[in-house]
């Protein structure tokens, strides 16, 4: 598993920027790579506001690619610290591969499944069926052999005796992004 070191934009529009790392780390992950984006993660202890404090961050991060096998510099934009990292993965003989935010936004559709529950005719309360979910929220997996997995742990729990629920592994049609809630919500 090849290590590569995720370079794209942080400052900015952080949010979006956050939300296009992880993506390209999804991706990275999807060809067999182990993806390490230190900004994702010193931005987690560190105050990027604090001239000092970033100045760690970069300095840490140049730290981290030294070990990477491949720098991929990931967006259509290269920031004043992407050029650094660059700049340094090229004094390493560290090979850089450019990917646009169009590669990795069409690979980020990355496929989600569920685990359905299904509960038979025979039931009292008759037929129905729902995705299985923990803490209000459907479980998702990334890969289908995932869901199997969990499908069939579910399916054991129940013994073979008067089955009426079943549990059974699907792909789930992508689901948008809930904003963080601030404040009350109200649930009907």
């Amino acid at each position: 598993m090849k290590l590569v070191y995720i370079c794209s934009p942080y400052a900015g529009d952080v949010e979006n920027n956050v939300r296009f790392a992880k993506a390209t780390c999804r991706y990275a992950m999807k060809q067999g790579c182990a993806p390490v984006a230190v900004h994702l993660l010193y931005p987690q202890v560190l105050n990027d506001a604090i001239p000092s404090e970033r100045k760690a961050g970069i300095r840490m991060g140049l730290r981290v690619l030294a070990s990477c096998e491949e720098l991929w510099a990931c967006g259509d934009t290269i920031s004043h610290g992407m050029s650094c990292e660059i700049a340094k993965a090229g004094r390493l003989g560290i090979p850089v591969r450019y990917l646009s935010a169009e590669q990795i936004q069409s690979e980020a559709s990355v496929r989600q499944y569920g685990v359905l529950a299904r509960r038979s005719a025979a039931s009292v309360c008759g037929a129905a069926e729902s995705w299985v979910k923990q803490d209000g929220r459907p479980l998702v997996f990334g890969t289908y052999e995932e869901a199997v997995v969990e499908a069939e742990r579910l399916n054991g729990r129940m013994g073979p005796v008067n089955r009426t629920v079943e549990y059974f592994p699907k792909e789930m049609e992508a689901m948008p992004q809930e904003a963080p809630s601030l404040g009350m919500e109200l649930h009907l």
